[in-house]
């Protein structure tokens, strides 16, 4: 018997996993009329319900979704370990989920084991899954299964959390598995997708098992998941209809794609990538990979180079404050800086400066910008651009990317370029001056190396004591109103743009208390200038 599970409900990548009333409903409806044979309907977590969320505190909250059940399928909940407080669950009634499945960290064996003998007793079909299977030794995995047979759960499954396992991993565990595990217990297998192996792998792992032993896969619609995602369950009915002569209703699940996966597509994606590859290929979890990419932007292969230096605990966890040392320390190279410091302290001396971020008053304040330059006759300084439409005297660069883009095009003008150490550690050039880069960092925030804060500090450690700003607006949800120029968007999430403006905001406030001597103005309209409840009139 091959039994297939859907885990679309559960492995969702919404925010605050709220999926939404309807959508829930109707998922569960469609899934039966194609002939699931297992659903799963969220999570248990001691937190309160929001109705249309996939997290529920009891199974009477989940009753709701699953109105009508059908005979023949079973219905089922995921409790991660140490995250739900049996004391919320009741006794089995039949009208809401007919299991639990257990998930386990590595060390919390006896743990899962025990809770899966309570939960049991209450009268529910018990799954046992832990996290990352390959993270067991062989001892380890025959000792524990000796604990499962014991049990007598409905299903044991291999995991494979981070999307690692090749062919020949998910051989070698399932056989020595399936030796030692009792053949009344189903045989199960998670897999995720980062090196696009996930609906391979379940092939075979069916191919090898069918028709010996009961066995369960565990797939979901469009492969949807955190990260790089799941099997497909429309890729495994298919295999299954043609292969081994079962009946789902393709029609039906292809009728479930049209009408809800685009309304979960608006709000969340997922799928293969190179950070997904990467935390595979070393067996991390994905947010150590998202956290360095979408932060920084930095190149695949310095973000491959930062997550070997994890050792195998770090991998699977996901240390921010940790990543962002290593970070740090993976671009720092040491450098005297203090001749180029004086050499610009010099050109500074006495001068306004004005910083131009490459924000969209750029472009709306132009006007207002070039009567200030005329005026005032500051030294200007761009940041990370060259900024076509002013004339600078200075660029400014942090961004590695941003550089090498510079470096590839043709300029009429050359304006001297100020640089930091993780971008080149010295030169010969005369008009390229390098700073230590670890010098202008200050941890504390997700983005330290925030390029206007970076520059902001370089300024004002050199004495200066009138600078403006400009084009430093702060970000929005619209992309297209955070460039002066569109092709300067860089993709970053909506929630990680507003985490930078605050962060902007508060180190902002920091260089302030700092430098309390020195004059900060903005001379274009920004989102910074009432973070003290009025903007700054001598600028504007």
């Amino acid at each position: 018997m091959i039994k297939l599970l859907d885990c679309t409900l559960r492995e969702a990548p919404v925010e605050n996993f709220f999926i939404g009333e309807k959508f829930m409903k109707e998922f569960v409806y469609r899934c039966e009329k194609v002939g699931i044979d297992v659903i799963e309907c969220g999570f248990l977590k001691d937190v309160d319900h929001v109705p249309g969320s996939n997290c529920f505190r009891t199974v009477e909250q989940i009753r709701e979704y699953i109105p009508n059940k059908k005979v023949g399928i079973t219905y089922v909940a995921l409790m991660d370990y140490g995250r739900y407080s049996l004391e919320n669950l009741s006794e089995y009634d039949g009208t809401s989920v007919d299991g639990i499945r257990i998930c386990f960290k590595y060390g919390q064996q006896k743990e899962a084991i025990e809770t899966g003998k309570q939960i049991k007793a209450k009268g529910y079909k018990v799954f046992i899954q832990h996290v990352d299977t390959l993270a067991y030794t062989d001892i380890e995995i025959i000792n524990f299964i000796d604990q499962v047979n014991e049990l007598k759960p409905e299903s044991y499954a291999i995991v494979d959390t981070f999307g690692s396992m090749y062919a020949d991993d998910m051989i070698r565990l399932s056989m020595l598995i399936n030796h030692h595990l009792d053949k009344d217990i189903t045989l199960g297998f998670h897999p995720h997708n980062n090196l696009l192996l996930a609906n391979s792998n379940i092939q075979e792992f069916i191919s090898r098992y069918a028709g010996k032993r009961e066995i369960m896969v565990d797939a979901s619609v469009l492969g949807c998941g955190r990260g790089a995602g799941n099997a497909n369950t429309e890729l495994v009915t298919e295999f299954l209809n043609k292969k081994y002569n079962r009946n789902y209703d393709l029609n039906e699940l292809l009728d479930l794609v049209d009408r809800l996966m685009p309304k979960l597509q608006e709000h969340c994606s997922w799928g293969y990538s190179i950070p997904y590859f990467l935390s595979g290929i070393h067996g991390a979890h994905v947010y150590n990979a998202n956290f360095l990419l979408r932060r920084h932007n930095i190149p695949s292969k310095d973000l491959r180079a930062i997550i070997e230096k994890l050792d195998g605990r770090q991998k699977k966890a996901y240390d921010y404050a940790l990543l962002e040392r290593l970070y740090v320390e993976h671009f720092d190279y040491p450098i005297e800086d203090r001749e180029a410091k004086m050499v610009l302290k010099k050109q500074f001396e006495g001068r306004k400066i004005l910083l131009l971020a490459p924000g969209m008053t750029l472009k709306t304040e132009r006007d207002k910008i070039n009567e200030f330059i005329e005026t005032e006759h500051p030294l200007v300084i761009g940041i990370n651009n060259k900024i076509s439409i002013i004339k600078l005297d200075y660029i400014f660069f942090s961004s590695r990317n941003r550089y090498s883009e510079y470096c590839f095009e043709k300029h009429e003008s050359n304006p001297r370029l100020l640089l930091t150490s993780n971008i080149m550690q010295s030169t010969k050039k005369t008009d390229e001056l390098v700073f230590d880069y670890k010098k202008l960092i200050k941890f504390g925030w997700v983005n330290i190396d925030s390029s206007m804060i970076l520059l902001l500090r370089l300024v004002l450690e050199l004495d200066c004591k009138e600078v403006y700003l400009a084009g430093f607006d702060g970000f929005t949800a619209d992309r297209s109103q955070n460039y002066y120029l569109q092709d300067l968007e860089t993709g970053m999430k909506r929630e990680d743009l507003l985490l930078l403006t605050e962060e902007n905001r508060q180190m902002l406030d920091d260089l302030e208390m700092h430098y309390s001597d020195a004059h900060i103005a903005f001379l274009t309209n920004s989102q910074y200038t009432n973070k003290k409840g009025k903007s700054d009139e001598k600028a504007l």
